[in-house]
Parts: C-alpha cells; sequence; structure tokens
C-alpha cells in the first residue's frame, strides 16, 4: 500500500525514538560459597616476599598409657612438618572511551564496576575450589548403597549413581575414624564447628538427598542467625550448602553424567594469605582523557593444609568420578 507506514523509517518509523529503559540489567550470577570457609594468615601483608610457609604438628609418636609406682613416665616426641602457599595476582579489566563516557545516558563506570565485582568473586570463589578438589582423598559413589574411597589424590572409578544418603554416612563414618576402607587410615577428621562437618554441593548432588525425610531443612533450626551464607538444610552431623557455580562443582560427571560433585570438610581444611586485598581500581586516564577504564586486582594466594600422603591426615573428602 501507498501512503506513510509505521515498518519502514522513511516513511513513518522516524517519527517516533524507541524508548530506553532506566533500568540496567546485569546477567545472572552464579552464589559463591567456598571462600567463607578459608582461615586468613594475619601476619601477612606487603613487603613480606610471596612466599607463606606455615608449620603442621602431628600427634604424639608413641601414645601415654598407666605407670608402675617404681617407673619413669615415658617419652616420646611430636613431628613438624611445613607446608607453603606461594601468592599470586590476580585480575581483569574493562577499557572504555572517553566519548562513550560522554554520550551515555548510563554511568558507564558503575556498569562496568559491577560486572567486574561478580568476576571478581567468581575467579577468587574458583580459585579457593581448586584448592578444595587438589585433596587426596575422594569418594566416587558405585549405586545407591556402595562408593569407592581413593587416598592418593587419583581417582580410578567412575560413578554409576548420584549422591544418597547412604554415601553421606559413609563419608562421615570415615572422616570420624579416620578409616577410609582397607585402602587408608589416618587421623581424624575434626568438626568443622566442633559439632558439624561441612558440605558444599552442587545442586544436582543435593537434588540426590533432598526428598529423605531425615534432611532436615534450614527453616527448621532453632538458631537461624547461625546460618551460613547458601546454607540449606542438615543431616547425620553435616550443614550442606548449596552452589550453582558449574565452574567449581560439576552438575554432571560419570556415567551419563549421573554424579553431582561435592566436597565435605572439616575444620582448617584451606588457608588464605593476602598481601594486597582484592579491589576495583580506576585506570589512569590517558590521551587527554580518552581513554578510560576500570579494573580489578588482587595479590592474594590459598593452599591445602593438609596432605594424606605426608600427613596421614586429610580433612577434605571430594565426591567425583573420572
Amino acid at each position: 500500500m501507498a501512503g506513510q507506514v509505521w515498518s519502514a523509517n522513511a516513511t513513518g518509523g522516524y517519527l517516533a525514538n524507541p524508548k530506553l529503559s532506566k533500568t540496567l540489567r546485569s546477567a545472572t550470577q552464579p552464589m559463591y560459597k567456598f571462600r567463607q570457609f578459608t582461615r586468613l594468615e594475619k601476619a601477612i601483608g606487603k613487603g613480606r616476599g610471596d612466599t607463606v610457609d606455615f608449620n603442621k604438628v602431628s600427634n604424639v609418636s608413641t601414645a601415654g598409657g598407666s605407670i608402675s609406682e617404681a617407673s619413669r613416665i615415658p617419652e616420646t616426641n611430636i613431628l613438624l612438618r611445613r607446608g607453603q602457599l606461594v601468592m599470586q595476582e590476580y585480575g581483569n579489566s574493562i577499557p572504555y572511551t572517553g566519548k562513550l563516557d560522554d554520550l551515555s545516558e548510563f554511568s558507564v563506570d558503575n556498569m562496568i564496576t559491577v560486572a567486574l565485582r561478580n568476576d571478581m568473586a567468581k575467579v577468587l570463589d574458583n580459585a579457593v575450589a581448586t584448592k578444595f578438589k587438589e585433596s587426596d582423598i575422594s569418594y566416587t559413589p558405585t549405586s545407591s548403597s556402595a562408593g569407592t574411597f581413593d587416598v592418593d589424590g587419583t581417582v580410578n572409578t567412575s560413578a554409576t549413581a548420584n549422591l544418597s544418603v547412604f554415601h553421606i554416612k559413609e563419608i562421615v563414618d570415615a572422616m570420624k575414624t579416620g578409616i577410609y576402607a582397607a585402602i587408608g587410615t589416618g587421623n581424624p577428621v575434626p568438626p568443622w564447628d566442633g559439632e558439624n562437618y561441612i558440605c558444599i554441593a552442587s545442586v544436582k548432588a543435593l537434588r540426590g538427598i533432598k526428598d529423605d525425610p531425615d534432611f532436615e531443612e534450614v527453616m527448621k533450626y532453632a538458631d537461624p542467625e547461625r546460618l551460613l551464607t547458601g546454607e540449606v538444610g542438615r543431616f547425620y552431623g553435616v550443614r550442606f550448602i548449596e552452589t550453582n557455580n558449574t565452574g567449581a562443582l560439576s552438575n554432571g560427571v560419570g556415567s551419563s553424567s549421573v554424579l553431582g560433585e561435592a566436597i565435605f570438610f572439616g575444620a582448617d581444611p584451606v588457608i588464605e594469605a593476602v598481601a594486597v586485598a582484592e579491589e576495583i581500581r580506576a585506570k589512569i586516564p590517558e590521551d587527554y582523557g580518552r581513554s578510560k577504564g576500570v579494573a580489578w586486582y588482587g595479590l592474594l594466594g590459598f593452599e591445602n593444609v593438609w596432605d594424606f600422603s605426608t600427613d596421614s591426615e586429610d580433612h577434605i573428602v571430594v565426591v567425583r568420578s573420572t
């Protein structure tokens, strides 16, 4: 048809401008949960190098016992072992032009800062998760009522079932006793808060246990103000934290991707050292203000405290698969 129409700019479309929403939407973010469980080494800071040594004290070499009146008290010793953490730089940046800043209806600096803060949280939480997953001890479900431990840092079994209540009991009993089936015996793992262990689990891993009537939802706690970030419930002396960060824990590994990954741990699993705490930095404008930018930066590091192969002790059990 002839005449004026909206569908073409020259014959009518230019008579109105598209409406620009005043609300900025940011991409959805995975919840980050790992870093709240690191122990900060307080004595670290600038001017102290990039390496942090930390000592670990063994149990007594020979246990004491009863003695007769005429006997001397027996003597024994302890062993000191040393771990090492090396800090490294972390960061990311987004440059932008002065022209964009001058013509935009929105604050470019604020928009970029939000995106970089989200990136900073994900990167550092994934870095902590990577250290948790370096544990020597792993557990792989092979059916709804069976599973396999490995204590040498490698996984030799493919999961054929998702996490279940049976597997939780197996893992917790092993941590309490230090007995990982017939393949490894070490020191018991102390609970994280003196009473409970912690499990950070993927959405799929938790799906395997949430339907069980023994799983206690977080709303039933007597002391809700003590909840940890992301805590969803507890069972068999374990407080469960749910994460949807698939960069940290996968929602599908093993045979037919049946298993959701999870990490169980007790007290003092990973330490953190900070020379420069993560922060948002503005670039000094260049080219007479035409070149701008925002970055996040940190100089810090994370490391597992215990190593089963050398300490006969590891405070972390990773539920995973080949």
